[in-house]
């Protein structure tokens, strides 16, 4: 799930980013920031919002505004109004914000407003749409016919590694073994945190965050989300037999042995 928390105190950003982590006790949320109004909607253009946190009391336009900005722009996302002020709820009301929630924010209403949203995230066309992955010749990942820009090589190289393993999990320790072998210690960790973060915004940009799977120090892909024309050719589809032609994701050295796994299959 995607969400925005826009608020000008930085400290209440982060509490409430911590509350939601406490409550909604999963690993595969992506979280946005906004300071102000500009900074709120720029996100929103930029990033599939699934839920937005809407503080109204900002410098500039209220949330109220915001609100109203969002649900002309996208009216899948769904609002909730964050404040410390009772007497702004008729109008929060009136734009069918999900949720109003007063300030210090109570865990059991968090927890309540993000399991009755107007619009429910598992209800979006984020679980839908199919990934088509290419890893003959170069590795490319495609959504609606367009090519994912990717932030950083090492996020796409993650995704590429996590692809050749079908679903499988592989540990921190495993990733950074193969992707991170130059850098030493803990480092390794941290570089690795950086691309999975980059990952996440990446794919969520095209609605596609759910191909992702975060459990604990793990991570795969979700195969059923996934067109792979690697996927098509050990499962001897008709027609798969001749799209590898001695190639395989040829950026990335570690995908070396999946050659010779091909030549001989």
């Amino acid at each position: 799930m995607n969400i925005l928390i826009a608020d000008d105190e930085m400290s209440m950003r982060y509490d409430l980013k911590f509350a939601v982590e406490r409550v909604a006790q999963v690993d595969d949320n992506v979280f946005f920031f906004a300071r102000d109004y500009d900074s709120a909607v720029e996100q929103i253009k930029n990033n599939k919002i699934n839920v937005a946190f809407l503080d109204i009391n900002m410098p500039g336009k209220t949330g109220l505004e915001l609100a109203q900005t969002i649900k002309g722009y996208d009216s899948d996302i769904n609002i909730i109004m964050v404040t410390a002020h009772r007497e702004y709820a008729l109008d929060a009301l009136r734009l069918y914000v999900s949720a109003y929630l007063l300030k210090p924010v109570d865990d059991n209403e968090l927890r309540e407003a993000l399991a009755n949203l107007r619009k429910p995230v598992g209800n979006t066309q984020s679980g839908t749409k199919k990934v088509v992955v290419q890893c003959f010749g170069n590795f490319e990942v495609l959504v609606n016919d367009k090519a994912i820009k990717f932030s950083r090589q090492k996020a796409k190289e993650l995704f590429a590694y996590l692809v050749c393993l079908k679903g499988t999990s592989a540990t921190r320790g495993e990733i950074c073994a193969n992707l991170f072998e130059e850098i030493n210690g803990n480092k390794s960790f941290e570089h690795l945190k950086k691309a999975v973060q980059s990952l996440k915004k990446d794919l969520s940009k095209y609605n596609v965050g759910d191909v992702l799977v975060h459990r604990r120090n793990a991570y795969s892909v979700n195969t059923n989300l996934i067109s792979c024309n690697y996927y098509d050719y050990l499962d001897r589809k008709p027609g798969s037999q001749k799209l590898y032609r001695g190639e395989f994701i040829r950026q990335y050295s570690w995908a070396e042995v999946y050659v010779y796994h091909l030549e001989n299959y």
